[in-house]
């Protein structure tokens, strides 16, 4: 019924239309003609080597393209294949990736949309840490949370970046963070995205608690870097701060804001759906051990 083929010359024509669909799956699935077009005819065979296109009925519905690396490990770097997205059918899928020689751990970063995520549960993937990504419609006028003992602070340009520094680095600390430097955030000023007014201190009696910054992306506000510090956590100095946050992006003229937090911080996810904010994305990331052939 299925047949995998491999990426030649003669097939090339049909491959260029099934990538053009490649978002259909997966909206982060690469584009793989944006690096295939710009590489001489050396580098093009080895790159065509990485794709598996399946047909059915003597027609393509279908591929995959990986990078498999020497520890085992198997991207994918994008995959598709052609169907309604009514009656979903993973035997394709599972076709293709039988053509991933085992064992080896296979690798997916996928956004869902309204079937992806099932389908790839049903072939056997593990979701594992993932990245939400949040809006807020802004139509009203937030009220301040009032207390004495906090005040915020705008950054000042060549004053505030070794504070900004310590204080991130301070707030995101784990074991396998690297530590933001100096030129980490003189390059952050001079960068497009960079809002001048929007990057906040929070400061409880003169003390540096916390920090949140604004960004543009696409001309829609973006809340980066946000954060308080461990011993300050729980007593509503987060929200305090996102609220100043919002009040400050919505008297700049904006009506929407984004976030984004990982999956796993249930903490930073409640308080963002507290003040109401809904998922607009979710990219996880999947993870198959391919021993042998899927059944």
């Amino acid at each position: 019924m299925y047949k995998c083929v491999k990426l030649t010359n003669k097939n090339l024509k049909y491959f260029r239309e099934l990538n053009e669909k490649r978002y259909l799956f997966n909206s982060l699935n690469k584009d793989f003609f944006k690096t295939y077009d710009s590489y001489n005819f050396a580098k093009q065979l080895i790159l065509r080597r990485k794709v598996k296109l399946i047909k059915k009925n003597l027609h393509y519905i279908g591929y995959i393209w990986t990078d498999i690396y020497h520890n085992k490990v198997c991207t994918i770097n994008a995959m598709n294949i052609l169907c309604n997205c009514i009656a979903l059918d993973n035997s394709p899928y599972k076709y293709l990736i039988n053509t991933i020689k085992g064992p080896c751990t296979i690798k997916y970063i996928c956004k869902r949309n309204n079937y992806n995520f099932a389908l790839l549960k049903s072939i056997g993937f593990k979701r594992g840490e993932g990245t939400l990504t949040l809006y807020k419609d802004l139509f009203e006028n937030i009220p301040l949370i009032f207390d004495q003992k906090l005040q915020f602070k705008v950054f000042q340009k060549g004053k505030d970046e070794q504070k900004r520094c310590e204080l991130q680095n301070e707030i995101f600390k784990t074991d396998t963070r690297v530590p933001l430097t100096l030129e980490d955030i003189y390059f952050d000023e001079v960068q497009d995205y960079y809002f001048e007014k929007g990057a906040i201190f929070l400061k409880q009696n003169d003390k540096y608690v916390g920090y949140g910054q604004i960004i543009m992306e696409n001309d829609i506000p973006v809340i980066v870097n946000f954060g308080i510090l461990k011993e300050f956590r729980g007593k509503k100095y987060g929200k305090a701060l996102l609220i100043y946050l919002l009040k400050l992006i919505y008297s700049s003229g904006f009506n929407k804001i984004i976030i984004k937090v990982k999956s796993s911080n249930y903490i930073a996810l409640h308080l963002y759906t507290s003040m109401g904010f809904h998922i607009e994305s979710e990219i996880y990331n999947w993870t198959l051990e391919q021993k042998g052939m899927l059944h």
